[in-house]
């Protein structure tokens, strides 16, 4: 088939949804022939990348970017819903420019996986994948352990994205127009959609030693190491792990928590550390290279990733692939793709103290190393049978002719 791909984020070296757009279209060029509309300031990344690994014939990639003054204004975040709406619409006029020149089969809007944002190909005559998207609720535990100021924060999130997608019309004529919806949360996609819906996780891993080093041996060798990587953001669930760690370091001598990223909770959480009794015990690496990162998950052994109304980051599964379990919230992507086996999903209800539980799963596995080990070669299996890219990109591949065979 030839398939038009808009992937907004495509780009390797970087992790999250970017080097998921751009191991996936390498992948569905292997059977396709795929053109790829995506940013034009990526272009030299992928002619860098290009000259390390050569490009499969079968994909081409266009360049489509919004005048300079929306750039400029975009710069950082700032913005950068707005510019990415605008994006939407300015890449789908030229991908309909693109077609009076080739004829395309299929056209799927890949990355920038928002159910509650518009696809830009839907203004295209080609019958449309769209997916996979969706969007995560906060559980009403978590929400009762943010600030105030957090709380109203995803208040209006929630409400800007009910309105967007209730009542936004590019949005609504995105869901018209797919001919299947690919969705990692398909509970909360409008009734809708409902006969055109597919459950489709939304990551993968890469079995290469620049996004994770299996470790061959995963008993401990020593002090019970924790790990948390991610952005410091309240939905990351970077100040869950901080608190349980902290609150099982009370109960216990030895053990250490390092945490990677950086954010706006940074300040707040280096205050809590300083003045935590255990604190000294916590280190605070900031952003670090992947290099660094793959180190680091090296020397430790339980991954903590407490996040809520969020998608399955690929840090989660390098961690997995790695040897870590993982700790998490019930309820999410994250959830659903590590449940019990390959570590411990903590269930959120209205009569417990999640940072407790998170604490009491720690110890749990602090205490029954045989346990830890088991969860740990899990996790390995997991990420390498059923979050592979070649995994992924086949089961794309097959959404790919069922979406042909309902053409008219």
């Amino acid at each position: 088939m030839k398939v038009l791909i808009s992937a907004y984020a495509c780009e390797t070296g970087r992790g999250g949804e970017g080097e998921i757009g751009w191991r996936m279209v390498r992948r569905l060029a292997a059977d396709h022939d795929v053109w790829v509309i995506t940013r034009a300031n990526l272009r030299a990344v992928h002619e860098a990348a290009f000259r390390q690994e050569p490009k499969p014939d079968r994909l081409h990639f266009v360049y489509f970017d919004l005048p300079w003054v929306f750039r400029f204004y975009k710069r950082g975040k700032r913005l950068f819903f707005l510019y990415y709406y605008l994006w939407q619409i300015g890449s789908g006029l030229f991908a309909r420019r693109l077609m009076r020149k080739q004829r395309f089969d299929l056209c799927h809007h890949l990355t920038g996986g928002m159910d509650w944002m518009p696809a830009g190909l839907a203004l295209c005559k080609a019958p449309l994948l769209w997916g996979p998207v969706g969007s995560e609720d906060t559980h009403r535990v978590i929400l009762d352990k943010l600030s105030l100021t957090s709380r109203l924060k995803d208040r209006v999130r929630a409400f800007v994205r009910a309105l967007m997608r209730h009542g936004d019309p590019l949005v609504r004529l995105t869901g018209r127009r797919a001919r299947l919806v690919l969705s990692h949360t398909p509970e909360t996609m409008p009734n809708r959609l409902a006969a055109k819906l597919m459950p489709f996780t939304q990551t993968a891993i890469e079995n290469t030693a620049q996004l994770a080093r299996p470790k061959t041996e995963v008993a401990r060798k020593g002090a019970l190491r924790l790990l948390y990587a991610g952005e410091l953001k309240d939905w990351k669930g970077a100040l869950l792990a901080l608190d349980a760690a902290l609150l099982f370091f009370e109960r216990e001598p030895s053990s250490l928590l390092t945490i990677v990223g950086d954010g706006p909770l940074r300040r707040r959480m280096e205050a809590i550390v300083a003045e935590h009794p255990q604190g000294n015990r916590v280190t605070m690496h900031g952003q670090v290279p992947m290099q660094r990162l793959t180190e680091l998950m090296q020397e430790s052994d339980l991954f903590l990733y407490p996040s809520f109304h969020h998608g399955l980051a690929t840090v989660v599964l390098q961690a997995m692939l790695t040897g870590l379990p993982v700790i998490c919230l019930e309820g999410d992507a994250t959830g659903r793709a590590t449940g019990q086996e390959a570590g411990i999903t903590v269930a959120l209800k209205r009569d417990r103290d999640p940072v407790a539980d998170l604490a009491n799963a720690i110890d749990t596995l602090a205490v029954d190393e045989g346990r830890r080990q088991s969860l740990a070669a899990n996790a390995q299996r997991i990420a390498r049978q059923r979050h592979t890219y070649d995994a992924l990109a086949s089961a794309m591949a097959s959404q790919y002719l069922l979406v042909g065979n309902t053409c008219p």
